[in-house]
């Protein structure tokens, strides 16, 4: 065999290389076309049944939770104390009790974030939400709202069921009806 034999025997076994290899990218780009369209279909249909469980599950937490076997225990705790603010934190009595009028607004817009929580299923959200409100009522004072949120913690940290979480939850709302009514705000 010649140079030019050889060289054209080169060139022939370099094209057919190019052309196996050509072949094989074209088979990989129509499979992850496919797959990427087989995922995106997967996707809208996980979507769809999500949409659709969505609306069939459009109940309140009321709806979800309450029934007729569970009463909400509502301790006898002391009524709520701002004292701690005054003593500990300087504070005057009026200014501590118009941090307590901020607490009774921020647990009041808290509380819709907690249902939705506890509705989805969310531990960690309801954890977040009520560790930063317990936190804000214990600072301020004890007793009431603040030992029923602390109960409330208590419970989300040992992973209770929704359902118990739910009756926590009634407890705070009584405890925090009380608050708003020993302050008389409307």
């Amino acid at each position: 065999m010649n140079n030019s034999e050889a060289l054209l025997l080169s060139l022939a076994i370099a094209i057919l290389a190019g052309l196996i290899l050509y072949s094989i990218y074209l088979t990989y780009r129509s499979s992850k076309i496919k797959s990427a369209a087989s995922q995106a279909e997967s996707l809208k249909s996980m979507l769809d049944e999500y949409a659709q469980k969505v609306q069939e599950d459009e109940s309140t937490i009321d709806e979800k939770f309450e029934s007729e076997d569970i009463t909400i225990p509502t301790k006898a705790y002391p009524k709520y104390d701002n004292a701690r603010a005054v003593d500990e934190m300087g504070l005057t009595q009026e200014e501590a009790d118009s941090f307590v009028l901020d607490l009774i607004k921020a647990l009041e817009a808290e509380i819709p974030r907690i249902e939705e929580a506890i509705l989805g299923s969310d531990h960690k959200a309801v954890e977040e939400i009520v560790h930063t409100i317990t936190g804000s009522s214990s600072t301020l004072g004890s007793g009431g709202i603040s030992s029923a949120l602390i109960s409330f913690y208590t419970a989300v940290q040992h992973r209770d069921s929704f359902q118990k979480l739910y009756v926590h939850l009634q407890n705070v709302k009584y405890y925090l009806a009380e608050l708003r009514e020993q302050c008389s705000v409307e």
